[in-house]
């Protein structure tokens, strides 16, 4: 069986995981009410900007 402690430690991990997708995410695009895809056009969300999100979610920057 896992600890309260445990579980509340993945369902943390869990949560800064989500974020960082949503983060990441954004730099794509988006859906719109419709749910249909939008692109996002700005220039300043290419791969060097994931990148910066990534290494400060995990403490690197």
């Amino acid at each position: 069986m896992y600890t309260e402690e445990q579980i509340t430690e993945w369902k943390e991990k869990a949560a800064k995981w989500d974020d960082l997708s949503d983060q990441i995410a954004a730099c794509y695009g988006k859906e719109d009410e419709d749910g249909d895809w939008e692109e996002n056009d700005d220039p300043n969300t290419d791969l060097c900007t994931i990148g910066e999100i990534a290494a400060t979610a995990f403490g690197w920057l």
